[in-house]
């Protein structure tokens, strides 16, 4: 292969240019949303951080309402991939206990790096008082967590406990959902450690068990 044809083909596509282009826009709103909250993420600046013309927007999403909603979409679905509901059946761990602490944990876990990114849930929520289609997604998405934690805690009880999946899942997701925000916003005394431990031992009364384990050291 000459060196014009291995550039060539290292180069990418048209159509892997556009993808590459709509995902940093969908970041850079989501970066805005956490940074700016929802007055202040305007296209100017979802643009500026983006390093790109106004007029892509349009090109790529219409309008300003079709681009939260995308990018909206894309927080649930790396929130899915973080609990593990995305993954690919043949390599999810067979042990359901197991596969609870590893739905939990990582909740927490993405508070350890750069946390503002975590801010944009809350720009997103304040958005689905008025906005229909990203009330709609939040709702479709904690459907479906609570469904898969119910699930998992069902599978990891066994025979001999009977749980209410439903409400099981649900009580799993608020307790989650609100020692992750705990955090977020920093409530005094509320480490990353203890809102762990919590969530961990609280599925732990669920199943019925002494203990689904410790939380990692160190936080």
């Amino acid at each position: 292969m000459t060196a014009d044809k291995a550039l060539a083909a290292a180069s990418p596509t048209r159509a892997e240019r556009g993808e590459q282009m709509r995902l940093r826009l969908l970041e850079a709103t989501i970066a805005s949303m956490a940074n700016d909250g929802v007055a202040g993420a305007s296209i100017e600046r979802i643009t500026h951080r983006a390093g790109v013309s106004r007029g892509l927007v349009r090109h790529y999403y219409g309008n300003k309402n079709r681009l939260l909603s995308e990018a909206f979409q894309l927080l649930a679905d790396n929130f899915r991939r973080m609990l593990g509901m995305l993954d690919d059946e043949t390599e999810v761990e067979a042990d359901p206990v197991l596969r609870l602490r590893q739905a939990i944990l990582p909740m927490f876990e993405r508070l350890k790096g750069a946390r503002d990114y975590q801010y944009a849930w809350l720009g997103f929520w304040a958005l689905a008082r008025s906005d229909d289609e990203i009330a709609r997604l939040n709702n479709e998405l904690y459907e479906e967590i609570g469904a898969y934690l119910g699930g998992l805690i069902d599978a990891a009880a066994g025979e001999h406990h009977n749980v209410d999946t439903a409400a099981a899942g649900r009580g799993l997701i608020a307790m989650m959902e609100g020692a992750w925000l705990h955090c977020l916003i920093g409530v005094e005394g509320v480490t990353v450690s203890m809102a762990e431990g919590l969530c961990l031992d609280f599925a732990s009364r669920l199943l019925g068990s002494a203990s689904l384990g410790d939380p990692p050291d160190g936080r």
